[in-house]
């Protein structure tokens, strides 16, 4: 039976009294310990149907006159989860009246025919300043209130454990109808009062670990709550499915996929920082992009073309507002993402949008929110602000946009926000006045790569489940199965192949192409792009035998004449986007020379039928029209300008960022004489750059061109890579993110490190670390530096590189007894016996005890840590490594056997552990006196465990990182421990109970 409301999940509960309660999961119930009772026989719920009771085991129980709720769990399913409806869970926060609150049971009141149970839904205001200190919350109700029974007793009997709704969200449940209001009056037990119970979430830890979070009620307006039901709905809808490209070519007219099967994690850079608290090696700071995240609250994203910027927003926005983001971006979960496509502020004409613009700028599927709504969503801090498309903006609009944001987030600070940007759109540091970090998108790596393809493939058969002929869809699964492993294998001996197709958007073309051409693979960027061209203009309604489906046949050529004139149309007037009028316009002046074209329709309907046949053009809102892709509009456009002999026009624009890409992507389409005259043009334009800060720019693109130039005499080669060699060294980020950009053609130019001072060869280190295999061999000079912080470096770009060569070449030479080394990859932890010791080790991702045992057998291991590893069940590689000084485990949801922790000899351990972690510690019931210093993550856990002073009976400094409230009393008797407490909450809001029993000793840090 399909429960299509939380209030379906309403269950009548037969114990020691009739009660009522709340379905919270098929088999958990949410119920009134009074109504359980002392010692009762039996215990059961009514099923669904309201006629067969079902036999329950209570699993807690507060106390009637305390916590007065109890947990039961039912001896077999009620309903499938797929049928319950979506549950949340609430506390308020404001002293403000709530209107629009509900209480839902069994009264006896309800009662009918012989004594039989019926539903109440009881609407109400809830007042939360009435119940302050009792810890209840008061319910006043709306309607008349019933009358009382002719015997002894409230005509609201039988309504306890019924859940206190606020919409769709459970705040508490019914306890008491208290004396003197005359049955207008209903108190409730807060939802938090049981959350802060060990034995209560300790038995949903068992039989719930995917309980929800807590939202913070800050609203008194019923109809936000409402409204953000509806508005999640249609931001889940927009932003859920990604557009794979080349899945509509499988033949179901279907482009996209949900985002959980396609989506990628990436990695990403953050400038490197030594390590808190005196360690004296650096930590690497490249790593999953979600790592990243987690601790940076405001950050700045930068990435290439098709590097899956807009892809995060949308992974982000859908899961946040669904709270189904991974632990560790927990503190997410349940924000109001507004997502900020920029493009659309261009062609809206908005460049400083009001708080009451934001939900509409995205144009989602939903009708106007409460007046005033996007306001109090900023306030209460429960704002998700995802700005995509930053370089999207006209050059003159990104200093207002940038007043804008900052002033916003001035006046709302607890607001978390993520921009992103091309890498070279915006000056470093453009945010870092309002508390913004830089993050930098790295190409993918080669096991990213593979990744990708799985992926793809994976998305690839799932679509051909929605082919009617059964017979045929196994056939193009087989054949899909056949192409991911050719291609797999293509990959891994194609060096050449490997580097076009480091980012998603290429790898997906390189993945679409190989179908379709079965095998046949384009060796350059531009055969990339055109055969891309080419499959999406070129035959796909033959290649599906769909015959003229809007009466319109174009080929090749004519579809790509047309796209040009829009493609050049929208960078000569820097925009995204165009509306379908300025589109018609566009294609009447390109069919002024196309008569076959003119002759087959309208301009309106041949712009219809690229709309629908093209997959170059799409209409995703009304009135908007864009390329997939901005990468697809800058190769059209540069076509444009070769064809219309306008290269001048292209140079005279060289030095705005906007227009760079189109010259890039130029040099691709011109022939001998055409290409140099573009490349003596840039080259002219760096030499009379006014300063380096404009000559760089202008000397890579110059290089850009001669690398992708067919034909270039020796004379013009020479005056490039002079010009840029004569700029120096690269000198800080911006000066790499240049040299990057030219992948291994520049090496060459690159200096060897002797001579270089330490700074200078860090520059030069990160610019090597991308650049892949051809690098290997400097990078191995950069790794004998005497510099720690450059050895860092080039250690945490194994990654990034082949595990095997890297490990022998560059790794097994290098010193590492001061460094911090991240690994992920299985290869790597079977690489781990070639290299000598280091300093700390980090492993991340799942690996086995046996797993990791094997890759440290041999191995002196002072300082290792453990991350998001699910398949970590115990801690028994420490059995062989009893000289560990330095232990932190983190995000491991299955650990249970800590028991190896006490055969670590070290007298002055320090040990890193999240809740998880401690929960299972605590569960040994061992002490553990050689722990001296504790760290905690206690972002669901706000109070200390009460066990640690036993536990650990020397801890001399307990490090504490929480999310906005804490409790410290389970620790008042700790009379000489030191704590330090770390807390991201942006507006300051941090509440700490017990502070007072510790003074001086209690550190506070941002």
């Amino acid at each position: 039976m399909r429960l299509r409301s939380v209030e379906d999940r309403l269950v009548a509960v037969l114990a020691g009294s009739q009660g009522s309660g709340m379905l919270l999961t098929p088999r958990l119930v949410l119920t009134s310990a009074h109504v359980i009772g002392p010692d009762p026989a039996e215990v059961a719920i009514l099923g669904l149907d309201g006629r067969h009771p079902v036999s329950c085991d209570v699993l807690w129980m507060g106390r009637p006159d305390g916590c007065d709720a109890a947990l039961l769990r039912t001896r077999q399913a009620v309903a499938r989860e797929t049928d319950l409806a979506a549950l949340r869970w609430g506390e308020i926060v404001t002293q403000e009246p709530v209107h629009g609150c509900q209480a839902l049971g069994f009264p006896q009141v309800q009662r009918f025919g012989d004594d039989e149970l019926e539903a109440v839904q009881a609407p109400g205001t809830l007042v939360p300043l009435s119940g302050r200190l009792r810890g209840r919350y008061v319910l006043r109700t709306d309607h008349q209130p019933p009358s009382s029974p002719a015997e002894d007793g409230s005509p609201w009997a039988g309504l306890s454990g019924g859940p206190v709704l606020i919409g769709q969200v459970l705040i508490g449940i019914a306890a008491e109808d208290p004396m003197g209001w005359e049955h207008s009056s209903i108190d409730a037990v807060p939802l938090t009062s049981a959350m802060s119970d060990k034995g209560f979430t300790a038995a949903l830890l068992d039989h719930w670990p995917g309980a929800p979070a807590l939202e913070q009620i800050h609203s008194p307006h019923p109809e936000d709550i409402v409204y953000e039901e509806q508005y999640a709905k249609a931001l889940k809808a927009r932003y859920s499915r990604l557009e794979i490209f080349g899945l509509d070519d499988l033949g179901t007219n279907e482009n996209s996929w949900d985002l959980d099967t396609a989506y990628l994690s990436l990695e990403a850079r953050a400038p490197q920082h030594a390590a808190d608290h005196g360690e004296h090696h650096t930590r690497p700071e490249t790593q999953r992009v979600e790592d990243l995240l987690a601790s940076r609250p405001r950050t700045v994203l930068r990435g290439e073309a098709g590097a899956g910027k807009t892809t995060l927003v949308w992974w982000l926005a859908s899961h946040a507002v669904c709270r189904t983001l991974p632990t560790k971006l927990s503190a997410l979960n349940g924000l109001i993402p507004f997502v900020v496509p920029m493009r659309s502020l261009a062609a809206q004409g908005i460049t400083t949008p009001t708080p009451d613009r934001l939900p509409t700028i995205a144009q989602l599927q939903v009708d106007e929110p409460p007046s005033g709504w996007a306001g109090r969503v900023l306030e209460s801090g429960r704002a998700l602000l995802l700005v995509d498309g930053l370089d999207e903006l006209p050059q003159p609009d990104r200093a207002p946009a940038r007043r804008w944001l900052a002033e916003l987030l001035r006046l709302h600070p607890g607001t978390r926000c993520m921009v992103t940007v091309r890498p070279l759109a915006v000056e470093n540091s453009w945010l870092e006045s309002e508390g913004f970090e830089e993050l930098l998108l790295l190409p993918m790596s080669d096991t990213d790569i593979q990744a990708f393809v799985g992926a793809w493939h994976q998305a690839a058969r799932l679509e051909c489940e929605r082919f009617s002929d059964a017979p045929h869809a196994l056939r193009q699964r087989g054949r899909l199965d056949s192409l991911e492993r050719d291609l797999t294998q293509e990959f891994q001996r194609n060096a050449t192949l490997r580097d076009l197709a480091r980012t998603p958007l290429l790898c997906a073309v390189i993945c679409a192409l190989h179908r379709r051409r079965s095998g046949l693979l384009p060796r350059t960027r531009w055969d990339l792009y055109r055969a891309a061209l080419a499959m999406l203009l070129g035959g796909r309604d033959d290649y599906r035998r769909i015959h003229k489906p809007e009466g319109i046949t174009l080929d090749i050529d004519d579809g790509q004449q047309l796209l040009q004139r829009i493609a050049v149309w929208l960078v000569r007037n820097g925009r995204a986007e165009l509306s379908r009028e300025q589109a018609v316009r566009q294609l009447e002046l390109a069919m002024g020379g196309l008569r076959h074209v003119r002759e087959q329709g309208t301009a309106d309907q041949v712009l219809t039928h690229l709309l629908n046949r093209s997959g170059l053009l799409q209409e995703r809102s009304t009135d908007v029209i864009q390329f997939i892709h901005r990468t697809f509009q800058d190769y059209l456009a540069a076509k444009e300008f070769r064809d219309n002999d306008s290269l001048d026009e292209l140079l005279g624009h060289a030095a705005e960022e906007q227009w760079q890409d189109v010259i890039r992507l130029v040099i691709g389409h011109c022939g001998r004489s055409e290409a140099r005259r573009v490349i003596s043009g840039l080259l002219a334009a760096g030499d009379a750059a006014p300063d380096p800060e404009a000559e760089w720019p202008l000397r890579t693109l110059a290089a850009a061109c001669a690398i992708g130039s067919t034909y270039l005499d020796d004379e013009l080669h020479d005056a490039v890579w002079n010009g840029l060699k004569a700029l120096g060294p690269p000198r800080e980020e911006r000066e790499i993110g240049f040299l990057a950009s030219l992948g291994p053609e520049v090496l060459p130019i690159l200096p060897e490190p002797d001579g270089l001072d330490a700074g200078q060869a860090y520059i030069v280190a990160t610019l090597l670390c991308p650049l892949g295999d051809s690098a290997i061999p400097l990078l191995s000079r950069y790794g004998k530096h005497s510099s720690e912080r450059i050895r860092s470096l080039v250690a945490n770009s194994w990654g990034l590189q082949h595990t095997g060569r890297y490990a022998t070449e560059v790794l097994a030479a290098m010193r590492l007894d001061d460094v911090w080394l991240r690994i992920s990859l299985p290869e790597e932890l079977s690489e781990l016996h070639r290299l000598g010791p280091i300093a700390a080790l980090h492993i991340a991702g799942d690996h086995s005890s046996a797993d990791l045992r094997r890759g440290l057998e041999g191995r002196e291991v002072r300082e290792l840590w453990l991350s998001g590893n699910s398949a970590l069940r115990d801690l028994d590689l420490l059995r062989d490594h009893p000289e560990v000084e330095r232990l932190s485990v983190i995000d491991c949801p299955r650990l249970g056997d800590t028991s190896a922790l006490s055969g670590l000899v070290s007298p002055s351990l320090r040990l890193d552990i999240d809740s998880t972690g401690l929960g299972a510690v605590v569960s040994e019931a061992e002490e553990l006196p050689q722990v001296t210093e504790l760290g905690l993550t206690l972002l669901d856990h706000p109070t200390v465990n009460e066990q640690i002073p036993r536990i650990f009976p020397n801890l001399a400094f307990l490090s504490l990182a929480v999310d906005g409230s804490l409790d410290l009393s389970p620790l008042r008797e700790a009379q000489t421990l030191r704590l330090e407490v770390e807390c991201p909450v942006l507006d300051g809001k941090l509440e700490i109970l017990g502070a007072e029993h510790f003074g001086d000793r209690l550190e506070i840090v941002p």
